[in-house]
């Protein structure tokens, strides 16, 4: 007993030091007395909000809730200091320029009295906001159209008058005038000086492949046609004049190698207007790239400039809104221009189809921002016009060599025309898979040896569908049948 009460004093402070060790080892693994859950994924379409649903538990009491938003600055959330249970929510707007393929990712952490930590995240996935793609090329904000390609319309109905004009000279029933035709192709005074019976604000010119306009290449296609219908004479090699298509026995004007006015001039703007736009133009990065506006409006109109643009390249393509393969002959009135010979060629290539699909799922990733699947489609839409173009020419060089086999002079010079034309609008596309060199020497030598359509064989014909099918392989197999 004397022993016991000897050292009771140490006794006393070893009890005391054991109880603060073990409050101290209880603090140490208190992990279980925090907790905190928050949504892990959630998903909303660029420009909308979401909540995110915050629980946290703490025997200790809360003393701060945070939230910081792919690594930025942290955000104090309102809590109560020292409540056990914490239910509030925390809501993030995704930013209106989001990219489909952009998520967010929010911290949230949690700390009490104690000190004790506890995080969490959650994912934010931006939706598409269009989730499938339509099936016309019918896009709408707030139940009013996007779509807008009146301008392409506009240029489009310019060609045609240009082209009923030229076809009346070719039949003799005016004579035809330089200056009407570029009056009509500058629409000077908003309508073409009196040529068209409507006003337009736009012009064929100043949207002409800046090469062909330096060297007057529609210029000097209206001289031309005039000097020929001014003269009445008949053509012959080396002389230009009218000469009979023996299938209809009306006459078409040439120049002195045979090429047809009429055809140069409307599939020549077809290239150094339409193709050029849609190629150099609206699918350049000027125009649909990827840092082009695609979240504002354009003041005063229900469209961004992305969609603006998308939808005028689209113009110059110029289809029915409900177009695709197999086209009912009942509605082959609605198709013009490039549509049109899509049209002709799409039996062997499918080319309404993969035209039409481009056009639309392009657009619909517009409306998502969805910039890589944009960019998708338009390297689609590069191939595709320019297999277009490459396959209307051998379809024209077929005709033509049926024409000479029973020495049809004028039938020839008429779908050579188109063909030359035709092989010229590959020129345009600054991705062709066709060089420069080859073009010319189809044009030049090919399809009549030095550019003159009287040279033309069937040899020199096949030699120029070889150079375009070893190119275009894809058309190999229909390249007879085209």
């Amino acid at each position: 007993m004397n022993y016991l009460r000897k050292f009771r004093p140490f006794y006393g402070l070893l009890v005391i030091a054991l109880v603060l060790s073990l409050g101290a080892c209880k603090d140490d693994n208190n992990d279980d007395s925090i907790d905190l859950t928050v949504s892990e994924t959630v998903a909303a379409i660029r420009g909308n909000t979401v909540t995110i649903n915050i629980t946290g538990e703490s025997t200790a009491g809360a003393t701060s809730l945070t939230a910081t938003v792919d690594g930025g600055d942290m955000e104090e959330l309102p809590i109560t200091i020292g409540d056990n249970e914490i239910q509030t929510t925390y809501t993030y707007t995704i930013p209106a320029d989001a990219k489909l393929s952009d998520t967010y990712t929010i911290d949230f952490e949690l700390i009490d009295e104690v000190n004790q930590k506890k995080s969490a995240t959650t994912m934010i996935n931006v939706d598409p906001l269009l989730a499938s793609t339509p099936n016309t090329y019918g896009f709408e904000r707030g139940g009013n159209t996007t779509v807008s390609f009146s301008g392409q319309n506009e240029r489009l109905d310019m060609v045609k008058a240009m082209k009923t004009y030229l076809g009346q000279g070719d039949k003799k029933e005016v004579t035809i005038s330089a200056a009407t035709l570029n009056d009509a192709y500058a629409n000077t005074g908003d309508n073409g000086n009196g040529f068209f019976d409507f006003t337009s604000t736009k012009q064929l010119k100043n949207k002409t492949f800046a090469p062909d306009l330096d060297n007057n290449f529609m210029e000097n296609l209206f001289a031309g046609a005039e000097a020929v219908s001014q003269s009445g004479a008949d053509a012959a090699n080396g002389t230009p004049g009218f000469i009979e298509r023996e299938n209809s026995g009306n006459t078409i004007m040439v120049d002195a190698n045979g090429r047809e006015f009429t055809q140069l001039i409307e599939k020549g703007l077809m290239g150094t207007v339409m193709y050029n736009q849609i190629y150099n133009t609206y699918f350049s990065d000027d125009r649909t790239g990827d840092d082009v506006e695609n979240t504002e409006l354009r003041e005063g109109k229900n469209y961004t400039d992305l969609e603006h643009h998308w939808d005028e390249a689209f113009g110059y393509f110029n289809p029915p809104l409900d177009f695709s393969s197999n086209w009912p002959e009942a509605r082959e009135n609605e198709v013009r221009y490039w549509s049109d010979y899509s049209n002709i060629v799409d039996p062997f290539i499918n080319s309404n189809d993969d035209i039409m699909n481009a056009f639309l799922n392009g657009r619909t990733a517009i409306v998502n921002n969805d910039l890589d699947g944009k960019n998708r489609q338009r390297r689609i839409l590069f191939e595709k016009l320019e297999l277009v173009a490459a396959a209307t020419s051998i379809h024209y060089i077929n005709q033509t060599l049926g024409h000479l086999n029973d020495g049809q002079i004028g039938e020839a010079f008429h779908t050579l025309s188109e063909a030359w034309a035709f092989v010229n609008a590959l020129t345009y596309s600054p991705n062709r898979r066709i060089t420069l060199d080859q073009i010319e020497a189809i044009k030049e030598t090919d399809l009549g040896a030095n550019g003159n359509f009287w040279n033309a064989t069937a040899a020199d014909l096949n030699r120029a569908k070889n150079t375009l099918v070893s190119i275009f392989t894809e058309l190999e197999d229909v390249k007879d049948q085209l």
